[in-house]
């Protein structure tokens, strides 16, 4: 046998071609225009307020931590904190509940009125967050809600259970019916079924819709801002407003609470990448 029989066979070449080269300089340049502004503000909250109005651009002479200690010490960041902890829980909990028991429901039911069910769901996710800013204020004060944690929760829940719903009985459809077949054959109750069949399956499809929410819920701006009045109950995002001077602005404080209140999402996306771009892709993780 000669040597070259013996050699093992090299797959197929891959050429570069023009079409490659440019795809490959605009996905480079966008992951740096992202990328970017997290480093600037990395460096710039290094700087003293005097450097960085000095340059905005350049980098920091000496690297100083102040700008740290004086964004957690001179604001009220651990009581922001909680308070979106409260709201991102409250409303996480609730829409992962919901939109479990109606994609159970429309997956594996198929009642008649599902194409309405359908074009009701997608109609709500049309509906912009603010058109409803005013109706929404009126009823929270009518049901004495209004400058309370659940006066946020409530609605926050309410846009997010639509889309979370179609995410849900995304996953339940895959699942085989002959599961649920079985199970009635053998006497077990619709809600049985559901606890000891659907549920222990679905803990990946729900977790998906509850880190997807957490981040939502997290970033969400409008509805606190909007529902909240009492600087107690300000949100993270809310109560970031507060370094921003009227007349006189230190950002590189200004910079480290925003760097402070990104920590939690940006934690949650680098280690649940995976499970959020298959949620927002319309399906579920399912393992």
């Amino acid at each position: 046998m000669s040597r070259a029989s013996t050699l093992p066979a090299s797959g197929p070449v891959r050429r570069v071609t023009p079409t490659t080269i440019v795809v490959l300089a605009v996905l480079t340049a966008h992951v740096l225009m992202v990328i970017f502004p997290f480093v600037w503000m990395g460096y710039s909250t290094l700087k003293t307020n005097k450097e960085f109005m000095r340059s905005v651009w350049a980098l920091p002479t000496s690297f100083s931590f102040d700008a740290y200690v004086g964004a957690w010490s001179g604001g009220a960041l651990g009581t922001y904190a909680m308070n979106s902890l409260w709201i991102m829980a409250g409303a996480t909990l609730l829409t992962v509940i919901v939109a479990t028991l109606a994609g159970y429901a429309l997956a594996v039911y198929k009642p008649r009125w599902m194409a309405g069910v359908e074009l009701s769901l997608m109609a709500a996710m049309a509906i912009p967050a603010y058109v409803a800013l005013v109706p929404l204020v009126v009823l929270l004060r009518k049901a004495g809600l209004l400058d309370t944690h659940l006066g946020v929760i409530l609605p926050t829940a309410a846009f997010n259970i639509p889309v979370s719903i179609f995410i849900m009985r995304a996953f339940f459809v895959t699942l085989p019916r002959e599961l649920f077949d079985a199970a009635r054959l053998d006497g077990t109750g619709e809600f049985g079924i559901f606890r000891h069949i659907a549920m222990p399956i679905a803990w990946p499809a729900m977790f998906t819709v509850a880190v997807v929410n957490m981040i939502w819920v997290w970033n969400d701006f409008l509805f606190p801002v909007v529902f909240i009045n009492s600087p107690a109950r300000k949100t993270l995002p809310v109560g970031l407003t507060d370094f921003v001077g009227e007349h006189i602005t230190n950002y590189p404080v200004m910079l480290a609470a925003i760097l402070i209140a990104a920590i939690a999402p940006l934690v949650l996306f680098v280690f649940f990448e995976r499970q959020i771009t298959s949620a927002l892709l319309g399906g579920a993780v399912k393992e």
